[in-house]
């Protein structure tokens, strides 16, 4: 069964929250986003297509993850456990996903 995922959520927030907290010079742009409600993994691209050869690890649970171009620019970010993934234990969460079954 198909089922209508409804986001709310503010990309250029959360890559902002991310940037200011791992001080990371993080692209202006977002060119496009996915994310994978099985996985719970939001996909950020800066550049489409984003060819990344190298990546970079931004936080100590591996969470948070770089794409690097061959010129060590940043191209895309993953951010996996996107729902359960808190700037800081006390504060909210990034964003909410919200399932709903397009049934008739």
């Amino acid at each position: 069964m198909a089922k209508t995922v409804g986001l709310a959520i503010d990309v250029a927030g959360v890559v902002s929250k991310i940037a200011e907290q791992y001080d990371l010079d993080l692209p202006s742009k977002i060119v496009m986003f996915h994310y994978d409600d099985e996985a719970d993994t939001l996909y950020v691209h800066f550049e489409y297509p984003s060819k990344s050869v190298d990546s970079e690890i931004v936080d100590k649970h591996g969470e948070i993850i770089l794409g690097l171009n061959q010129k060590g620019q940043i191209v895309n970010m993953t951010v996996i456990n996107a729902l359960t993934h808190k700037k800081h234990k006390t504060d909210e969460m990034w964003f909410q996903v919200n399932f709903s079954s397009n049934r008739p």
